[in-house]
């Protein structure tokens, strides 16, 4: 059964390989890229045995989504051999993500290495990484290169309320397996606090002005950044308290764009970030097409699936535009079924109840 499963799988493979290779290419460049990622495709589906990726997630492995990658702007689906190709020509990479869900960051590893495997040899960023945190990532760095695991420690990551280490601890092993540049990217989290109360006031002028948040954005962009604040807690805290916020939620995606442009890496920057900061419309993408003309910026998201959406038209209903907000949407299992507003609640009022002793 096994031998022929494989056999089966090798002859898929090879009939994938050589209906591409027929493709002709338009330059030597083009068929050298070509090349490279028909053998990264086919080393990782051997790998994998041609076989469903194997999920630690617990929850919708069986679902007709799980697994598959969306193509948003054809809207249809495509093969990871496809992505690979297209995310091979990026110079910004970002890479959105349910932060607890560990198959997430998996596949950012995954796709890191594809690349990898292609030459490229992008600097890599992280959404959690304070620019106050580049000091402790260098001395770290400068002393253990490969300590993947300390680098955790070093930015005292236990004590952010991030999900453990472990979980994005593969992509860095990726990276400096490479000897690729692990930067931070996210504004001082002192900074962003400041800002929750302070607004803007909390940034030097100089700062504001650079960032581009001197410009406010558009009625409907506001309005949408707004909606998804409020829905993703769950109707909790005051109208002004959301504007805030919002100004917190453009700073930081600013400030993210502005870290992978100032990184000047000739092969580009490649950012892991929750998906909401990797949307086209209003997030990262829209700060560095501003400031980074000419550069061809692609997102991701990673997005669990759920038993009520079987199709991908599904996920983009909050959206006003009626599409999913990325250039590709990868489906992955997923962690939980547990209502976000019931855990957000608990939390909540477990902060409440500590603030008023």
């Amino acid at each position: 059964m096994v031998v022929g499963f494989f056999k089966s799988c090798s002859r898929t493979v090879s009939n994938a390989l050589s209906s591409n290779i027929r493709v002709a290419a338009r330059n030597v460049r083009e068929l050298y890229l070509t090349a490279l990622v028909l053998i990264v495709g086919y080393v990782a589906l051997v790998v994998s045995g041609c076989s469903v990726t194997s999920w630690k997630s617990t929850l919708g492995r069986n679902h007709p989504l799980t697994g598959r990658i969306w193509d948003v702007s054809s809207a249809r689906f495509i093969d990871r051999q496809s992505l690979v190709t297209r995310l091979a020509r990026a110079d910004f990479l970002l890479l959105g993500e349910r932060h607890d869900n560990p198959d997430h960051h998996l596949l950012q590893a995954e796709v890191l290495r594809s690349l990898i495997a292609l030459g490229r040899r992008p600097a890599v960023g992280f959404e959690m990484f304070g620019l106050d945190d580049a000091s402790a990532i260098a001395n770290h760095l400068a002393f253990a290169p490969n300590d993947a695991a300390g680098l955790g420690r070093a930015v005292n990551w236990n004590k952010r309320g991030w999900p453990d280490w472990a979980m994005y601890q593969p992509i860095a092993e990726v990276a400096l397996e490479a000897k690729l540049r692990i930067v931070a990217t996210n504004l001082p989290l002192a900074t962003a606090r400041k800002m929750s109360s302070d607004g803007l006031a909390a940034l030097e002028p100089r700062v504001v002005g650079d960032l581009g948040l001197d410009r406010p954005p558009s009625e409907s962009v506001f309005a949408s950044i707004a909606a998804d604040i409020r829905d993703s807690h769950c109707g909790y805290g005051s109208e002004e308290s959301v504007k805030l916020m919002v100004g917190v939620q453009r700073a930081r995606d600013a400030q993210m764009a502005q870290s992978l442009i100032a990184a000047d890496d000739p092969d580009g920057a490649i950012l892991v970030a929750g998906a909401g900061h990797v949307r086209n419309d209003y997030g990262i993408p829209v700060y560095l097409t501003a400031k980074a003309a000419g550069k061809q910026v692609i997102s991701i998201a990673f997005l669990e699936v759920d038993n009520q959406k079987p199709e991908p038209d599904n996920y983009a209903l909050p959206d006003p535009n009626g599409r999913l907000p990325f250039d590709f949407v990868w489906f992955t299992a997923r962690v939980d079924d547990e209502n976000p507003c019931e855990k957000f609640k608990s939390q909540f009022e477990h902060l409440k109840r500590r603030s008023d002793k």
